[in-house]
């Protein structure tokens, strides 16, 4: 259930059972022509409230902002900073803890490597501080290991595998899908174009994508962190 459907008395009783708490983290950003801004919110939300039905969990509010490098200057991209991302999640989840929340499960749909840094230090002082439980990782990563060998590689941002999950979750947002995009590094300079590492905007292979690759994804994730949640006591 989320949070946002509840009264005060129910989440009052609801906190009472020590509940795992699930925050999605998403992002508003550019995925190529073919898919919405929201891609990044719509996958761990879905991740999220299928969760939910499975074990005794909640859903916080989602966060719809994340921080961003090689796309921030896409039409579409909402980017915010490291310092802001990281003291808004601290605050979010040390509301919580106030609250009586003691588990927490933190799941970004957006896996850019600063976007996790900042996270991670959110996440990290919450349990230095606190001495709650808490798990924090990417949906995404779950779903690349997942895809091994059913895609080729070079898959990335706005590929066939994000681009099979959203086809699953959202098939009326997937716009008409053009051909294979590219990631080109520009080793180690730092540029302040760095949309240009993505010529056609997203990386992979779209004839790859369907959406029963992505319902496969989809539950596999769910699986997988239900497995993960059980074996860490959390």
């Amino acid at each position: 259930m989320r949070i946002e459907n509840m009264t005060r008395d129910d989440f009052a009783a609801t906190m009472e059972k020590d509940p795992l708490i699930i925050l999605p983290l998403g992002a508003t950003e550019a995925h190529g022509p073919h898919l919405p801004l929201g891609t990044d919110s719509l996958q761990p939300e879905w991740v999220a409230d299928r969760l939910a039905e499975k074990i005794p969990a909640f859903v916080a509010p989602p966060l719809h902002y994340g921080m961003h490098s090689s796309t921030r200057n896409m039409p579409g991209t909402i980017d915010i900073s490291f310092e802001t991302l990281h003291q808004i999640l601290f605050e979010i989840l040390e509301s919580f803890v106030r609250q009586g929340g003691k588990r927490f499960l933190v799941l970004s749909g957006h896996a850019g490597s600063t976007h996790m840094a900042a996270v991670t230090e959110a996440c990290r002082r919450i349990v230095y501080n606190y001495g709650v439980k808490l798990m924090l990782l990417s949906d995404y990563s779950i779903a690349d290991e997942l895809a091994a060998g059913k895609i080729s590689p070079g898959d990335g941002h706005g590929g066939a595998v994000e681009t099979s999950r959203i086809m699953h979750i959202r098939p009326e947002l997937v716009k008409k899908m053009q051909d294979k995009g590219y990631y080109q590094s520009k080793g180690y300079m730092v540029i302040p174009n760095p949309e240009t590492c993505f010529p056609q905007g997203y990386a992979g292979d779209l004839s790859e994508a369907s959406a029963e690759l992505g319902k496969e994804l989809n539950e596999g994730i769910v699986n997988t962190l239900i497995r993960m949640i059980e074996r860490e006591g959390l």
